[in-house]
């Protein structure tokens, strides 16, 4: 299983960066039509979280922690735990003008922000929220040891990461980014999930119920954070604007529903 990490690792890596990179490349060249792709893509992620998350991730860790010998809904616990901190993170830590740029629509994020403030500290702290939960979707990566799993925590953590790279790129070329400087930001966000990889990875130097205890945790937390960037992310920013509702909740039906068969399968 090294050797799939890897290779998933780098391909979430690649298509971070290369999504986030072609709005970059394209500064002053907007396509009218970019807005409402990113926006489905988006909403299609939101459907892909919420399948994988409450169809493959939370049954999988229930699992776990009752061959552990666990009674009491632990891996339910945590991942409501996971929905509390990631509120923290991003509603109550951060700058006014950080929360207010984090959670505006995906088109728009970050752009506003320093165009108004001028300020760094609010970018970085946007950085860190998205991170966070980037890391813990890693974690639940690395931490597999089933093909089948890795591969639909790797689907829905390519989902989200692509539109949000995108979202990021098309926000730094609207702000007029020094090149250096949004290389920079965006590399940090397309090495969080990947880090988070690498740290779940090393449970496989565990033996015994050390390793199943991990692996149970970090599907806890991340089906948490699925579902808390499902919703009060995604689908909170996507159906604030009343243009295009129904075409979103169809693209948010076809994620969740595409998760839904893939379990037939896997």
């Amino acid at each position: 299983m090294i050797g799939i990490k890897l290779v998933l690792l780098v391909a979430l890596l690649a298509a971070a960066l290369v999504c986030g990179a072609v709005p970059l490349r394209r500064r002053g060249n907007a396509d009218p039509g970019a807005a409402r792709l990113l926006e489905w893509g988006n909403a299609c992620a939101a459907g892909i979280f919420l399948g994988a998350g409450f169809v493959h991730m939370l049954p999988d860790a229930t699992e776990a922690w009752e061959r552990l010998g666990w009674n009491y809904p632990i891996g339910t616990l945590l991942a409501a735990v996971a929905i509390v901190a990631m509120l923290l993170f991003e509603h109550v830590l951060p700058p006014e003008d950080a929360h207010h740029a984090l959670h505006a629509p995906s088109a728009n994020r970050f752009g506003p922000l320093d165009s108004r403030t001028g300020s760094p500290r609010a970018v970085y702290a946007i950085l860190t929220a998205l991170s966070i939960h980037s890391l813990l979707e890693g974690l639940a990566l690395g931490a597999q040891r089933e093909l089948r799993s890795a591969l639909v925590i790797f689907a829905a953590i390519l989902a989200h990461k692509s539109v949000e790279g995108f979202a990021l790129g098309v926000s730094l070329a609207r702000n007029a980014m020094p090149g250096a400087r949004a290389a920079a930001l965006l590399a940090l966000f397309a090495a969080a999930t990947p880090a988070g990889i690498v740290a779940g990875a090393t449970v496989d130097a565990f033996g015994g119920p050390a390793r199943l205890v991990c692996e149970a945790a970090f599907l806890s937390l991340a089906a948490g954070t699925f579902a808390y960037v499902a919703t009060l992310d995604i689908l909170r920013e996507e159906f604030h604007e009343p243009s295009g509702r129904f075409a979103k909740w169809l693209w948010v039906a076809a994620g969740t529903g595409a998760m839904a068969l893939l379990a037939l399968w896997v």
